[in-house]
């Protein structure tokens, strides 16, 4: 092969990177971070104060910030997603709790929106579903005993479960049986329970307007 022929080739191998990842990464997340938060319109009101969506102050819990690191750090993505699917694209919406909040005709559920992840530096969208999706787990589980036990035992849930219990972010209780949370583990269940992926979305926003 001559030199030419070898930058032709180097220069197609490039190209065939470069474009893609421009087009599936940089400018989606240029467009995105230059979002503005959508208001309310008339009659629109949310419960808080809530004035636009996405507020990214609604969900915060606790040292959930710190929680969000937990969860990166310990690979919980790469078995838990936190997307609810479009209903074309799967039957998310039709499993109780995993689209939010529901009310009396359901009406609070709904597919998970770019916006979601605003409090997200990096969308943790998840590698594969092996375990359920998380988008509004905080929904589901609302107990911090209840989800300290899922992590610190999850086979007591389901003997089947292949989800590793993670002791290793509790220590043995100094009274009788049982484990004392670490402050990772207390900052892990304050994200898990922030997660609610549910916020009423403006009208301005669904019309694209």
């Amino acid at each position: 092969m001559n030199s030419n022929n070898f930058w032709k080739l180097l220069g197609a191998i490039g190209f065939a990177f470069v474009l893609p990842w421009l087009f599936l990464v940089v400018l989606p997340y240029v467009s995105e971070s230059e979002t503005a938060p959508v208001p309310y319109g008339e009659g629109e009101e949310v419960e808080g104060g809530v004035t636009a969506y996405p507020d990214r102050n609604l969900q915060r819990h606790g040292a959930s910030d710190y929680g969000r690191e937990i969860y990166a750090a310990e690979g919980c993505a790469y078995c838990h997603t936190q997307v609810v699917r479009p209903t074309y694209a799967g039957a998310d919406m039709w499993r109780i709790g995993w689209g939010g909040r529901e009310g009396e005709q359901g009406d609070f559920a709904r597919e998970t929106h770019a916006g979601d992840y605003a409090n997200e530096a990096v969308a943790p969208l998840g590698y594969q579903r092996i375990g359920q999706d998380l988008s509004n787990v905080g929904y589901r589980i609302t107990s911090r005993e209840e989800m300290h036990r899922h992590l610190s035992n999850p086979k007591s849930f389901d003997a089947e479960s292949g989800m590793p219990a993670y002791l290793h972010l509790y220590r043995p209780s100094p009274v009788g049986e049982g484990f004392v949370p670490t402050p990772k583990a207390e900052a892990l269940v304050d994200y898990l329970l922030s997660l609610k992926k549910d916020q009423p979305l403006p009208k301005a926003y669904l019309s694209g307007n």
